[in-house]
């Protein structure tokens, strides 16, 4: 009787933290979770499946002790000195620097249709007097730079870019992979890339603009910054924050097992005058008006972060993950106007282009078609240049979702299926 009455008292007093927890926590999350379900449009299973990872996201990250527990589990993978952290969720190299996984990464059989996909797009932008531009980013795993312990399944997704970037040159469209690039004389690896982010750095993002930008006074034949007023050196007051970094891999893995890092910010001295037009996924839109600090960064974002930062400083560029939204500058109307399918390696780098552009109009490249048909948004529009670019490790058949029809006619045309592949893809058809 006595085991049953300590049964029954264990379990009101577990319900009842349970229940304190539950209160907790829908007070900290209620307003988050209430605006995901306000912004989500239920016509599709896609956008169910969204509003519910953003809803487990929500509940996850704002979980009472979430830090704490994070931190108890991060000092003791400190202490055991395990190289791989929570079953392979990234592993750590002899520099210190976090890396994505992957257990097998071979050869892609689709590569050749993104390459007729991307030349079809290209051909249609060319008709209404456009340019485009596939770019990739440099990779945190580089050979010769990154020595991981022998059987850690570090991702490397070099040859496949390699393969691409071949590929994609022989069909004559416009690239650069920033991969040849980056480390340089100028920003060595290990300021090229963050220990915690997966993503590059601010400063290497800034370089990149201004290689996209003269690639496109190049192809263009126009000057977009004589002076280097708006992209030069000059132009920007460099600041570091000591301790201020902790990334989004970090951000998993515990400031105790990886620890922070230095964070360097790129000020434009010239705060310009921007609109900044951003749609939830139910269509609903977002409009803030003001200069680059009210608009593209979040200036404070660095010095709020305390001694267990909570968030990635790399957000203080264009926060937010918006699936479409359009940066207007309002000194420049009359500017270039550049349409992009990017990913969150493109914040950082649209903000720095937004002053020598007219509007950049940009969604997520690997969601493009469950946003818009993308081959019907370009055709209907007149831009300046389209820039197409990707997350090195994300070289799928899902980022290159246009076009896919026409690209197998003309495969078919070209003789570019075989018999056999031509009857299975029927089958799938």
């Amino acid at each position: 009787m006595k085991y049953i009455l300590r049964k029954v008292v264990f379990s009101i007093i577990l319900f009842g933290i349970l229940l304190l927890l539950l209160v907790q926590n829908a007070g900290t999350n209620g307003g988050r979770m209430i605006q995901i379900v306000r912004g989500t449009r239920l016509s599709s299973v896609e956008s169910i499946k969204t509003a519910i990872t953003s809803l487990e996201e929500a509940m996850n990250e704002g979980f009472t002790g979430r830090i704490n527990f994070i931190e108890l589990y991060s000092k003791a993978a400190r202490i055991f000195g395990k190289k791989e952290f929570s079953d392979f969720l990234y592993v750590r190299d002899e520099k210190g620097f976090l890396h994505n996984t992957s257990f097998y990464s071979g050869y892609d059989p689709k590569i050749l249709d993104y390459a007729i996909r991307l030349k079809i797009m290209q051909e249609k932008v060319e008709e209404k007097g456009g340019k485009l531009l596939f770019i990739i980013p440099p990779t945190k795993y580089r050979v010769g730079e990154t020595v991981v312990d022998y059987g850690l399944p570090a991702a490397n997704p070099e040859n496949k870019i390699s393969e691409l970037m071949n590929i994609f040159t022989d069909y004559d469209i416009s690239v650069i992979d920033f991969n040849q690039y980056f480390p340089n004389q100028s920003l060595p690896y290990d300021q090229c890339f963050y220990r915690t982010e997966r993503y590059w750095t601010i400063p290497a993002a800034w370089m990149a603009a201004r290689e996209i930008s003269h690639w496109m006074e190049v192809s263009k034949g126009v000057r977009l910054d004589p002076d280097g007023s708006k992209l030069g050196p000059s132009a920007f007051d460099w600041v570091t924050y000591p301790g201020k970094m902790l990334g989004s891999q970090g951000l998993k893995t515990g400031k105790n097992y990886i620890g922070t890092e230095d964070f360097t910010a790129l000020w434009p001295k010239d705060p310009g005058l921007y609109e900044y037009l951003s749609y939830l996924d139910n269509g609903e839109r977002n409009i803030v008006r003001g200069d680059i600090y009210e608009t593209l960064i979040n200036k404070s974002l660095p010095d709020t972060l305390g001694e267990y930062p909570d968030m990635s400083a790399y957000n203080t560029y264009l926060p937010g993950q918006y699936r479409h939204s359009i940066i207007t500058n309002r000194n420049n109307f009359e500017g270039l106007k550049v349409f992009m399918m990017r990913d969150s390696y493109f914040s950082p780098v649209s903000v720095f282009l937004a002053p020598v552009c007219g509007i950049i109009d940009s969604i997520w490249s690997d969601l493009e078609e469950t946003i818009y048909q993308v081959e019907n948004y370009i055709e209907n529009q007149e831009f300046d240049f389209v820039i197409m670019e990707i997350d090195p490790y994300n070289i799928s058949d899902d980022t290159f979702d246009f076009y896919r029809e026409e690209a197998e006619i003309r495969m078919d045309m070209l003789g570019l299926i075989k018999k056999e592949e031509k009857n299975d893809r029927s089958l799938v058809l």
